[in-house]
C-alpha cells in the first residue's frame, strides 16, 4: 500500500491521553477515505507510564498506528522531526497528544490542501475560542516574529501542520530541536509561497501538563518567550547574512 499522508503525533508525559487519542485515531482509520494513512505516535523520551501505556494500547490494533521511541527527551522539536524521518507518506503531518486539537483537523488540512485553488506550500489549524490572554499572548508572539522576520506569520504554535513531502525534505537539515520548530517551519514556508489557515475548535486541556504553550505556567511562558526571540534573532541573521 502506497502512505498517501503520513501524521506524526509527539506524546512527552501523555499517559492519561494515550488512550483517548487511540480512541479516536482508530475510529478515524477505519473510515475507507483514510486507508492510505498511518499515524505515528513518538514516545519522546516520556518518563511516565507511556511506555507501558504503549504496549497495551497496541494490542489487537489493525490500524496504521505504529509507536516509535525517543530514548531521552531532546526537545519538542526533535520528538516531531524523529517521527517524520521515519513516515512514509507523500504528506505529512503533525498535531498534538494533548487533544485540545481533534486529530481529525489533520484529515481536513489534507483536503484543504488538496482542493486549493492555488497549490499551498503549507495547511495549519487557527485556534478559535480561546482564552483572551492566550489569543493576546499568540498575537503579540506572531506580531513579533512577522516585524523582525519581515514575513507575515500568525498563530504559530496552533496545529495542526501539514505539507507535501518535497517541502520537508528541502528544509528539514536545519530545524531546531525544541518548540522554535514550528515557527521554522511558517517561515521557510512563507518564503516559498502560500500558507493556508483553517480554523480549529480549540479545548481545554483534560489531562497532563501544558509544555510550553496553553495553559503553561508564567515561569514556562517566560523561558519559551526568551528562547523565541534568540531563534527569531537567529533567523533573521541567516536572512540578513
Amino acid at each position: 500500500m502506497n502512505t498517501k499522508l503520513s501524521v506524526v503525533i509527539p506524546c512527552y508525559n501523555e499517559e492519561k491521553n494515550l488512550p483517548h487519542i487511540m480512541a479516536k485515531l482508530s475510529v478515524l482509520l477505519r473510515d475507507k477515505t483514510h486507508e492510505e494513512c498511518e499515524v505515528i505516535l513518538v514516545d519522546n523520551g516520556s518518563t511516565d507510564n507511556s511506555a507501558q501505556v504503549f504496549v497495551d494500547l497496541l494490542k489487537g490494533i489493525e490500524e496504521n498506528i505504529r509507536v516509535v521511541k525517543v530514548d531521552k527527551n531532546q526537545g519538542y522539536g526533535y520528538g516531531i522531526l524523529y517521527g517524520l524521518k521515519q513516515a512514509t507518506g507523500s504528506f505529512l503531518a503533525w498535531t498534538h497528544a494533548d487533544l485540545q486539537t481533534d486529530p481529525a483537523d489533520v484529515f481536513k488540512a489534507l483536503d484543504i490542501y488538496l482542493l486549493a485553488p492555488k497549490r499551498p506550500v503549507l495547511v495549519k489549524g487557527y485556534r478559535k475560542n480561546r482564552k483572551l490572554s492566550e489569543a493576546f499572548f499568540s498575537w503579540c508572539m506572531g506580531l513579533i516574529s512577522s516585524v523582525f522576520l519581515k514575513a507575515r506569520l500568525t498563530e504559530i504554535n496552533a496545529q495542526p501542520k501539514l505539507f507535501h513531502r518535497d517541502f520537508y525534505e528541502a528544509i528539514v537539515k536545519d530545524a531546531p530541536y525544541d518548540f522554535s520548530l514550528d515557527l521554522y517551519f511558517l517561515f521557510k514556508a512563507k518564503k516559498q509561497g502560500l500558507i493556508i489557515d483553517f480554523p480549529v475548535f480549540f479545548l481545554p486541556r483534560l489531562y497532563g501538563e501544558a509544555k510550553g504553550g496553553s495553559g503553561s505556567s508564567l515561569k514556562t511562558r517566560i523561558k519559551l518567550i526568551k528562547r523565541t526571540l534568540k531563534y527569531i534573532g537567529e533567523l533573521r541573521g541567516r536572512v540578513i547574512g
